[in-house]
């Protein structure tokens, strides 16, 4: 995807990043089964995405949003706003302990975590990356075109994006 999400909407690429949150969100009853299925069939199947629906589902990571966007000066829902949340500000929340983060385990905060991997091996759509001594084996479906030496970020289980 490297490059590529200047060609998506800014609802799809939160939607990205956030996907692998809805199982949590669900076991937590924050969302329902419904709301579950409605924003994978969205993302999967390239609906529209409507902007208060997500921030219906993900009002903290909007919250903190916001608070990236007011330091930028610029609009929330602005792209250049949205990856630095994810790519330079999410982990930083999380070490704060900002909102649900602050009763969750160490192990748990850690994996939440939006980390800047190298892919060392790919099977069909399962990649195995490395970043500093950890090695995860995450998903591909969000980057199929990944190969062995590329560099992807990860949100749990799942490499959302190719970096350049």
């Amino acid at each position: 995807m490297a490059g590529e999400y200047k060609e998506v909407s800014p609802e799809k690429y939160f939607l990205m990043y956030s996907f692998p949150c809805i199982g949590n969100l669900l076991h937590e009853n924050k969302i329902s089964k419904s709301d579950a299925s409605n924003l994978e069939n969205i993302l999967f199947q390239n609906k529209t995405i409507e902007r208060n629906f997500l921030e219906f589902c993900f009002p903290n990571a909007f919250r903190r949003i916001k608070t990236v966007a007011k330091e930028m000066e610029k609009n929330y829902w602005d792209m250049e706003v949205i990856r630095k949340y994810w790519l330079e500000e999410h982990n930083k929340f999380i070490d704060l302990g900002d909102g649900d983060y602050a009763k969750a385990t160490p192990s748990f905060r850690e994996l939440c975590k939006v980390h800047k991997a190298e892919v060392v091996e790919k099977k069909k759509n399962v990649i195995t990356v490395k970043y500093g001594e950890v090695l995860r084996k995450v998903f591909a479906k969000f980057v199929p075109d990944v190969s062995i030496g590329d560099k992807v970020t990860v949100h749990l289980a799942f490499a959302i994006e190719k970096l350049d």
